[in-house]
């Protein structure tokens, strides 16, 4: 059983840590990933995107474009890589929330193959920089998934699934 979360987040550390948000990242990221490879994302990649994008020191780090793989990134960016097994475990109840409302909403899909966004996510004009940094750090995330095997991924991040 999780402890529930303190109730003297900020603003936006509740903005940002809401199922809602989380569904429009994931949804952005899946999009992305089938735009690029044309399948969709395993289900096991899909726990790898919110502790990559949601974090401002990690979301921060990432790259300006996917030339740089995800190995890369996680050897160039040692802090990142060590905080990310803790990351990744403290959001994992926030990606299943996630998933379940963009499936309930219609904006993710679960295939035999994995999951995929059936329409371009809408985008979020006058919510801010920090929301359009995060769905391009979700973008960019998808893609980068899209082209490595989960297994991998999970392993160059120091985590497994």
């Amino acid at each position: 059983m999780t402890t529930p979360a303190p109730l003297h987040r900020s603003a936006e550390t509740q903005a940002l840590l809401n199922p809602a948000f989380g569904a429009y990242l994931l949804a952005h990221s899946i999009y992305a990933g089938q735009s690029k490879k044309g399948r969709p994302m395993p289900w096991p990649s899909a726990f790898l995107v919110l502790p990559l994008v949601l974090p401002t020191k990690a979301r921060n780090s990432l790259p300006g474009n996917s030339r740089v793989s995800l190995m890369a990134w996680a050897d160039e960016n040692p802090l990142q890589h060590a905080a990310f097994a803790e990351r990744a475990v403290s959001l994992t109840s926030l990606t299943r929330m996630s998933l379940r409302m963009a499936m309930r909403h219609q904006a993710v899909e679960v295939t035999a193959l994995g999951l995929r966004c059936p329409r371009k996510p809408k985008a979020a004009p006058g919510f801010g920089q920090e929301v359009a940094e995060c769905v391009r750090a979700a973008a960019l995330v998808g893609r980068w998934l899209a082209v490595t095997d989960p297994h991998r991924a999970y392993t160059a991040l120091g985590v497994r699934p």
